[in-house]
C-alpha cells in the first residue's frame, strides 16, 4: 500500500484521537470536592478516554507498519487495500438483518426494563437472549455464562466503580439486595 492509501486508511483513527482530545478536555469542566482515599469522578471516564486514544494510535501504527496492505498482528491477516479487479461483496461473511434487528430489540428492551426489573436481573435477562438469539444452544453454558456475567457486572459496577444500580420496583429490588447482601460479605 502506498504512503498515501496508508494515511487515508487512518483518517478514522485520526477523528477518533479528536473526539478523545475534545472529550479529555471535557473532563476538566467536572468540580467536585476532593473526597481523601476516593477516586475523582472524572477516574474512569478519563481511563475509558485514554484507552481510546491508546487504540487510535495502536491502529494508525499498524496500518503505517503493515507491508503490502496487509498486516499480520497476532497472526491475524487482514488485507487493508483490495485490488480493483476483487469483485466479491465481503467473501464468506452472511448478512443476517433479522438477527442485527433483534440485536437491536433486545438492547432496547433491556434500556426499557432496567428501571422496573433492575440492573441485576435486566442484565442475567439480557445475556441469556442474546446467546440464544445469537444461535448458541449449550444450555448449561448458556445459563452459567449468564449467571457469572451478572456477578461480573455486579462486582465491577457495585465494589470496583462504585454506581448506584437501578433496584428496580417491588418485588425485583429483592433480588438486587440479595446479589448487594451477598457481596457485602465478600
Amino acid at each position: 500500500m502506498n504512503p498515501y492509501g496508508k494515511l487515508i486508511a487512518c483518517v478514522p483513527y485520526l477523528f477518533v484521537l479528536a473526539a478523545a482530545a475534545a472529550l479529555w478536555r471535557l473532563t476538566f469542566d467536572v468540580t467536585f470536592d476532593a473526597q481523601p482515599g476516593q477516586l475523582s469522578p472524572t477516574f474512569w471516564p478519563r481511563l475509558a478516554i485514554g484507552l481510546m486514544a491508546i487504540s487510535a494510535l495502536v491502529e494508525m501504527a499498524r496500518l503505517a507498519l503493515a507491508k503490502n496492505g496487509v498486516s499480520t498482528i497476532a497472526g491475524i491477516g487482514r488485507t487493508l487495500e483490495r485490488s480493483g479487479d476483487d469483485d466479491t461483496d465481503d467473501g464468506d461473511l452472511q448478512r443476517r438483518p433479522l438477527l442485527l434487528i433483534g440485536g437491536v430489540a433486545l438492547t432496547l428492551g433491556f434500556a426499557g426494563l432496567v428501571t422496573t426489573l433492575g440492573f441485576l436481573p435486566s442484565t442475567f435477562i439480557f445475556l441469556v437472549v442474546f446467546m440464544y438469539l445469537g444461535g448458541y444452544r449449550n444450555h448449561p453454558v448458556i445459563w452459567l455464562s449468564a449467571v457469572i456475567g451478572t456477578l461480573v457486572f455486579a462486582i465491577v459496577f457495585l465494589k470496583v466503580v462504585y454506581v448506584s444500580l437501578p433496584r428496580g420496583t417491588a418485588p425485583f429490588d429483592q433480588v438486587t439486595q440479595a446479589v448487594v447482601d451477598l457481596l457485602a460479605k465478600f
